[in-house]
């Protein structure tokens, strides 16, 4: 019988094609939580020891040993019902192999950090190219059956970043809802191949452009760099909202973590100004 693999195994091994296993860093999906949840849009947006408000049980028993006052908890400002993060996956040919992997790998990780959170909503999508435009593959999405440990077998293709990021964007501004809000986590390795109808100028260019466009319709982009050169990511996303990530799980989680609070942040802004 073969020995099961260990998740530091799991972690680092490369495959081109058939089932696997994704592994989930614990480490990046604590930081994620982290992040999310001192932030305005999760459901715990709340201010502790405040003089009146909600009963704070965790402080009620402050009056009766100090005398205190400050029992309460306030909500300082309301807050979404609902985050929908879409991870958009490249499986083009360039991937084969550890960056594959890798991608899957924070898929999974992802799906994990946010599966028990009920005000968040995660799809995670894949995409590849053969002539012009994008094919898209739902991966995992609440209310089918997910199928993080297939993601190998769709690797093939010409990279079409920017048309996948349209065909997605354009699904979720059509049934955008006013108290949701909405990221899309681009994870690629950042070379686009794949020109079209509707694409101007470069294929960079095209990319940039659908993301600027995403974002003046309140859809936020970030990106997952899983390649060493981050060059390409930067200009389509702008450099505030992109992730390198090549075999180091604790950079990552420290990155991620970051960066994924700068486009939290943002869209708690967003949130204060409506």
């Amino acid at each position: 019988m073969a020995r099961r693999k260990t998740p530091e195994q799991r972690a680092v091994e490369v495959q081109s094609y058939g089932e696997r296993e994704p592994y989930v860093n614990p480490a990046t999906v604590a930081a994620i939580q982290s992040v999310f949840n001192r932030t305005r849009l999760s459901h715990q947006n709340w201010e502790s020891r405040q003089l009146y408000g909600r009963l704070d049980s965790r402080h009620a028993w402050r009056n009766d040993a100090r005398g205190s006052v400050d029992l309460f908890k306030e909500r300082r400002l309301p807050s979404p019902t609902k985050l929908n993060v879409h991870i958009l996956v490249d499986a083009s040919g360039s991937m084969m192999g550890d960056r594959a992997c890798r991608a899957q790998d924070m898929a999974a990780t992802l799906v994990k950090a946010f599966e028990r959170i009920p005000t968040v909503r995660l799809a995670v999508w894949q995409h590849n190219a053969v002539g012009h435009g994008a094919t898209v593959y739902r991966v995992a999405e609440r209310g089918i059956a997910p199928k993080l440990d297939q993601m190998l077998n769709n690797l093939g293709g010409g990279n079409a970043d920017g048309f996948a990021l349209e065909f997605v964007g354009n699904r979720i501004v059509q049934s955008a809802k006013p108290d949701e809000k909405n990221i899309v986590i681009v994870v690629s390795d950042g070379l686009p191949s794949v020109s079209g109808q509707g694409a101007t100028g470069n294929i960079l260019d095209h990319s940039a452009l659908v993301a600027q466009t995403l974002r003046r319709k309140g859809v936020d982009v970030m990106s997952v760099a899983i390649a060493g050169d981050t060059t390409a990511h930067e200009y389509m996303y702008g450099k505030d909202s992109v992730v390198p990530f090549l075999n180091d799980w604790s950079a990552l989680s420290r990155s991620f973590a970051a960066t994924f609070g700068k486009v939290l942040g943002r869209e708690a802004k967003r949130t204060a100004h409506c």
